[in-house]
C-alpha cells in the first residue's frame, strides 16, 4: 500500500520558513542600516564639496566673504539633525571644519599656513559629538553600540579671474615663453605673450603651465596646448607695455659708491648709486629707498641680497645671474612714487638674466624689464607679484611662480570660480 508524505513535507517547509523569516528580516533591517550610513557619508561628501567649492570662490573678496558663503552653503545641506553645521576657527589659517592654505600640485597635497590661502579644505563630521549629530541608526539603540561617525573631506582652490594679468612677455617675434624638461610656471593672473609666432609659447616635455588664461595673437601650436592648465585665447589683441611711457630715474654713474662686503655677515647699504655687486656669500642688506646700479648684480655661493622695502633700478643691459645656492629675498619698496611695490626696474639695452643651480629669487613685488631675458635653470625657483619681461626660458625643475597682477592690464571685470581638486 503507497503511502503519502506531502502534510508532512508542507509542515517541515513551513517550519524551515518560520525559522528562516528573522534571519530574512535581521538581513533587511542591516540592509536598511547600511543604506543609512551610505546615504549620510554621500551627504556629507556633497555639502563638503558645496561648503569648499563655495568658500574657494570668494577667496578674493577677503575672510569675511568666504565664511558667509561657506556657512550658506552648509545650510543647504542636511545632515542628521537637520541643516548641516561646520566650525571655523578665527584668523585667516581657519581651522576646526573648515581651513585655509595652498594646494601643492606636484604632491597633490593641501598645506595650512598662517596667512591663508586661495585653498580651502572642508571636513563634515556627522558624530555624536559634533552638533550635526550621528546617523540615527536603530542598531545602536537595540545593542548599546557605539553611535557611528563619518567624515567626508574635499579641498578646492579659487580659480582666479581671467581679466587680470600676472605675466607680460613682449618679444614680438619668435619663442616668448620656451619649457621643457619639468619646468612649471603658475600663475595668479593670465599670461600674454606678444609674439605672433605659432611657436610664440614652445612647452614640451613635462613641462606645464598652471595659469587661468595664455592670451597669444595668433594660433598656439596645439602640442604645446595641451601642458597648459587653463584656457587658451587665441587671435586676440596684445596690450602695449603699459609704462612704456613712466619716467625712469636718472643713474650717474660718476656718484657711485662701492659697497663694502668682505663675502661674509651682514652688510647694511643705504639708497643711493652703487656700481655692480658681485658677492659669493655673507648678506647684502639694501635698506629702503631706491638703489641704482651702474653694472649687474651677480650672486654665487651661499651670498644672499635681502631687500628691505628696496627697489633695485639697473642700468641698460645690466644682468641679474644667481647661481648656487645664492638668493635675492625681501620686499619692494612701498614709497616710490613711478614705481611703487616694483622690486626691480629696468629699460635700454637688452640684458640676459640666469637664475640656476638651486639659487632662488623671492620677492615680494612687481618686476619690469621689459627688455630683459630670463633663463630659469636647474632647480632654481622664482616667486614674485607680477613680471613684465622680454622672454622667459625655463629647463629641468625651473619653477616661476606669480602671486600678484598687473594692474595697468586689468580688462573687464570677470567673476572667479573654485574647482574642486580632491
Amino acid at each position: 500500500m503507497r503511502r503519502h508524505n506531502c502534510p508532512q513535507r508542507r509542515g517541515s517547509t513551513a517550519i524551515h520558513g518560520l525559522l528562516a523569516f528573522p534571519a530574512l528580516l535581521l538581513l533587511a533591517w542591516l540592509g536598511f542600516e547600511i543604506g543609512i550610513v551610505i546615504r549620510a557619508a554621500n551627504g556629507a561628501k556633497t555639502a563638503a564639496d558645496a561648503i569648499a567649492l563655495a568658500a574657494a570662490a570668494r577667496h578674493a573678496d577677503g575672510p569675511d566673504a568666504v565664511r558667509t558663503d561657506a556657512f550658506a552653503a552648509a545650510a543647504t545641506n542636511s545632515g542628521p539633525n537637520g541643516p548641516v553645521t561646520v566650525m571655523i576657527a578665527d584668523g585667516p589659517a581657519g581651522g576646526g571644519d573648515v581651513a585655509f592654505g595652498v594646494w601643492d600640485e606636484d604632491s597633490r597635497a593641501f598645506v595650512s599656513n598662517q596667512i591663508g590661502g586661495p585653498a580651502v579644505r572642508v571636513t563634515v563630521r556627522f558624530a555624536a559629538d559634533h552638533p550635526n549629530g550621528a546617523p540615527p541608526l536603530i542598531f545602536n539603540g537595540f545593542f548599546q553600540a557605539s553611535p557611528v561617525t563619518i567624515e567626508r573631506t574635499s579641498i578646492a582652490v579659487y580659480n582666479p579671474p581671467r581679466h587680470i594679468t600676472s605675466l607680460l612677455v613682449v618679444a614680438d617675434s619668435g619663442t616668448g615663453i620656451d619649457m621643457e624638461g619639468s619646468a612649471r610656471i603658475s600663475a595668479r593672473g593670465g599670461v600674454t605673450v606678444a609674439s605672433a609666432s605659432q611657436l610664440a609659447v614652445r612647452l614640451v616635455g613635462g613641462a606645464r603651465m598652471e595659469v587661468p588664461i595664455v592670451r597669444v595673437p595668433g594660433t598656439m601650436d596645439e602640442t604645446s596646448g595641451t601642458h597648459i592648465d587653463g584656457a587658451i585665447k587665441n587671435l586676440t589683441d596684445i596690450p602695449n607695455d603699459p609704462f612704456a611711457d613712466a619716467a625712469m630715474p636718472v643713474i650717474t654713474a660718476g656718484f657711485a659708491a662701492p659697497i663694502d662686503h668682505d663675502g661674509m655677515g651682514f652688510t647694511r647699504v643705504a639708497p643711493g648709486i652703487h656700481p655692480d655687486l658681485v658677492a659669493t656669500g655673507g648678506n647684502v642688506i639694501l635698506d629702503p629707498g631706491l638703489h641704482q646700479f651702474v653694472g649687474g648684480i651677480s650672486l654665487s655661493g651661499s651670498a644672499v641680497l635681502e631687500l628691505d622695502a628696496a627697489t633695485i633700478q639697473l642700468v641698460d643691459g645690466a644682468a641679474i645671474s644667481l647661481a648656487d645656492s645664492s638668493s635675492i629675498i625681501g620686499k619692494g619698496s612701498d614709497i616710490l612714487q613711478s614705481w611703487p611695490d616694483h622690486w626691480i626696474v629696468q629699460r635700454g639695452g637688452s640684458a640676459e638674466w640666469l637664475i640656476a643651480d638651486t639659487a632662488v629669487l623671492a620677492v615680494d613685488g612687481h618686476c619690469y624689464a621689459p627688455n630683459s631675458s630670463v633663463t630659469i635653470g636647474d632647480g632654481a625657483k622664482v616667486s614674485m607679484r607680477s613680471a613684465i619681461v622680454n622672454s622667459i626660458t625655463a629647463s629641468s625643475v625651473a619653477k616661476l611662480r606669480l602671486d600678484g597682477e598687473i594692474d595697468a592690464l586689468r580688462e573687464q571685470v570677470v567673476p572667479g570660480r573654485a574647482r574642486l581638486v580632491k
